[in-house]
């Protein structure tokens, strides 16, 4: 949930700028303001990354995890974490495609990585037997086929 505030807060905050920018047809700040918003969830990625797994038990902990479930917390938040540039991607500039007016385009983000998360959790999870951590993974690879989408739509 915190990292999908910081993609928001790049997202939802950049993405009506730009729409006003393009609304008053300056494309050209509309593109910097796009750019910065890039540039921030980059950086908030790598911050994020850092501080989120070093200290991942305790986030944990101080919101709920108990003695039993926080080994597959840990072990699911750590691979997570380490993909959330694609989840900060996929939150963050999807806004930015949505106010261009490609509303179905951006919907289409969510369904493809819901849809491949669906296929590949039970696959990871069970067929490969990697539990919990197949389960992260399923989720980091379909946020990367999102992230994907977005970056070569937005190009």
């Amino acid at each position: 949930m915190l990292i999908n505030a910081f993609a928001m807060l790049a997202g939802a905050g950049g993405a009506p700028r730009a729409a006003i920018s393009m609304g008053k047809k300056d494309n050209r700040t509309a593109e910097k303001i796009l750019g910065n918003c890039f540039s921030l969830l980059i950086i908030m990625a790598v911050i994020l990354t850092f501080i989120f797994f070093i200290f991942a038990p305790q986030m944990l902990t101080l919101f709920g995890a108990s003695g039993k479930t926080l080994p597959y917390a840990v072990a699911y938040s750590r691979i997570y974490i380490l993909g959330s540039i694609f989840v900060l991607i996929v939150m963050g500039m999807n806004p930015f495609i949505t106010t261009q007016g490609f509303a179905k385009i951006s919907m289409l983000t969510t369904v493809i990585g819901a849809v491949i998360n669906i296929i590949l959790d039970p696959i990871f999870i069970f067929v490969l037997d990697l539990g919990v951590r197949g389960a992260a993974l399923a989720t980091v690879l379909s946020q990367a086929v999102g992230a994907v989408w977005i970056l070569r739509f937005l190009t």
